[in-house]
């Protein structure tokens, strides 16, 4: 009995930790999407971010993801849950100036709520590559409110941070979004700024500042990284990214259970 109950337990913990949420039935989905197309990663340069070097580091971050959407198209096909899985080939930053036009919603805190993708874009790209629907992932600068810890874990200040977060959504041949990875769940990519809880201890003083993270503090993150083989790996920003998204629109034996 006992080990029926346990079965029972990791069974409904596997079926309800991907990340994301379905905007229609699962069931629904997985009739829905069985070509899916995978867009080259976007890069928002209009999004509104408060960055001394903005520019350059959207210039890194768009040059660091050139070519990556084909690791998540590998990932996605080694679950085996669609007929196919395409990578697709186009120029991010056209598809971005198409795709992302009429911007993102935030809530009061700041947090990216999803953009409104153009529907006559994602109708031309899925017509072109014969797609039920079209992964779309786009990384965009934020400034959330939120509260942060000094790395003693002993003091917080909630502040508006600047970040560069990622969202993610599957999209139909007709514009219908049926899963998106926002809100608060969409994923921290960078952190640009911290609270210099140092400077105030050391300076007496209940003041806290909230500081820029130098470009070079932030190169690291965009680099790949080699093991003691010299074998190359993605950074890992984009392993922890990739890996959100599989688990949240990999279609499972478990999601059909009752």
């Amino acid at each position: 009995m006992k080990k029926w109950l346990f079965c029972g337990l990791i069974l409904i913990f596997l079926a309800g930790c991907g990340s994301g949420k379905f905007q229609v039935p699962k069931q629904e989905y997985q009739t829905r999407v069985q070509v899916l197309g995978v867009l080259p990663l976007l890069v928002d340069e209009n999004s509104s971010l408060n960055y001394p070097q903005r520019d350059i580091l959207f210039d890194m971050l768009t040059r660091s993801a050139a070519g990556k959407h084909n690791f998540l198209a590998e990932q996605l096909k080694k679950k085996k849950g669609y007929f196919d899985v395409r990578s697709l080939s186009s120029n991010p930053q056209l598809t971005a100036l198409s795709l992302l036009g009429a911007g993102s919603s935030h809530d009061k805190w700041g947090w990216p709520q999803g953009y409104a993708l153009d529907a006559a874009t994602v109708a031309e790209i899925a017509r072109q590559n014969v797609l039920d629907a079209v992964l779309v992932v786009v990384f965009s600068g934020e400034q959330i409110e939120e509260t942060r810890r000094s790395r003693t874990m002993l003091e917080t200040l909630r502040a508006r941070y600047s970040d560069i977060r990622a969202t993610a959504y599957v999209v139909d041949r007709n514009g219908q979004v049926l899963w998106q990875l926002a809100g608060d769940e969409s994923f921290q990519a960078m952190i640009l700024q911290y609270a210099d809880f140092d400077e105030a201890y050391y300076n007496r003083t209940d003041f806290v500042r909230v500081k820029d993270i130098n470009l070079s503090g932030l190169e690291p993150i965009l680099d790949e990284t080699s093991d003691k083989d010299g074998e190359m790996h993605l950074p890992e920003m984009y392993e922890d990214l990739f890996a959100e998204i599989v688990s949240g629109i990999s279609p499972s034996l478990l999601d059909s259970l009752p």
